[in-house]
């Protein structure tokens, strides 16, 4: 969130930002490329480090292990206990393992999010296969992956009144100092944003429902501190599970030549059959040899000769403009989803 900002700046072409009107959230971030990920690797890495009480020569050992990832460990094992390794490979993995490239190169709701179906009864975030189409019964196998795009999922969604409910009960029941943690979410917002009368922890009446509706939820449901709070006690302890071993299969394996009947498959074009397993192959029935011509031949059609390249942060809204106003008569519109 701190660089969002300076990294836009620096690579406007290859950063989709737009800031959020409060201090507290956490602004609308999207790598387009690779080229701007080193330097934010670079300033996370730093500020996290001078916020660690190291000795200052330990300090440029332990920032070329996080971001250098043909740096060993073996370097830091006489000067560091078993719980700082832990927590240095933890922020290697984010930083140049790529976890964090991986994650803000994805768009919200579109290649990821919070499935909405209730059936689905799972609360951290999903692979998705389309806008708001979760893909069914998959989960993301890389545990730091679905760390990373459950709290972005979160921080773009905001909170609603039932999850929001949920934190300041715990925080007025389960808590034994709930004004220090209500003060520090407090401090996480912009004082001018606060109104007067919530911002004391002994101003807060959880039963009274026009406070909730008027103040706590416009004021705390996108801040970053208590969407965290939120996900450390109601979302990970329950879902965040990781288990010694896995079962890994692909749609290769279904053809193993360890299977010993014959396989049958179909593919509506033969342009990726370079791409099949060695020991595939390909057999184009005769009549339908003629597919690809045809597709090429409707391609070049008259109609199909006009072509308009959209900027590539344009709103939806700039989209239907465009179309409303294109000099050719448009009959059908077709969202693939992306």
């Amino acid at each position: 969130k701190k660089h969002a900002a300076d990294i836009s700046d620096h690579f406007h072409d290859n950063v989709s930002y737009k800031a959020r009107e409060r201090k507290s959230a956490f602004p609308q971030f999207r790598l387009q490329s690779h080229e701007p990920f080193p330097l934010l690797c670079q300033k996370i890495a730093n500020d996290w480090i001078e916020n660690r009480n190291y000795r200052y020569e330990d300090k440029s050992i332990v920032l070329s292990f996080i971001l250098e990832t043909d740096s060993s460990v073996e370097c830091l094992i006489d000067k560091f206990s078993r719980f700082h390794i832990q927590l240095f490979l933890i922020v290697r993995g984010l930083l140049s393992s790529e976890v964090l490239l991986v994650a803000f190169k994805k768009r919200y709701r579109v290649n990821y999010g919070v499935n909405p179906n209730a059936s689905f009864n799972r609360l951290m975030a999903v692979p998705f296969r389309a806008k708001d189409v979760a893909l069914d019964r998959t989960e993301y196998g890389h545990p730091d992956v679905a760390l990373v795009l459950t709290h972005l999922s979160y921080y773009y969604s905001g909170l609603n009144e039932s999850q929001l409910s949920q934190c300041f009960k715990r925080l007025n029941e389960q808590e034994t100092d709930p004004a220090s943690i209500y003060d520090q979410w407090i401090l996480y917002e912009d004082e001018k944003d606060v109104p007067k009368s919530i911002r004391q922890w002994n101003g807060i009446n959880l039963k009274d429902y026009q406070q909730n509706i008027d103040y706590i939820f416009p004021t705390f449901r996108y801040n970053m501190l208590v969407i965290n709070y939120f996900l450390d006690y109601f979302v990970f302890p329950r879902e965040a599970k990781q288990f010694p071993s896995k079962l890994v299969a692909s749609a290769w394996d279904l053809s193993s030549s360890l299977r010993t009947n014959i396989i049958t498959g179909f593919s509506g074009t033969n342009d990726t059959q370079l791409l099949l397993p060695v020991h595939i192959r390909q057999d184009d029935l005769p009549e339908l040899q003629k597919t690809d011509a045809i597709v090429v031949n409707n391609l070049l059609k008259t109609e199909n000769e006009n072509y308009q390249c959209l900027p590539i942060n344009i709103a939806s809204e700039n989209i239907l403009k465009q179309i409303v106003d294109h000099q050719e008569i448009v009959n059908v519109i077709l969202d693939v989803g992306a």
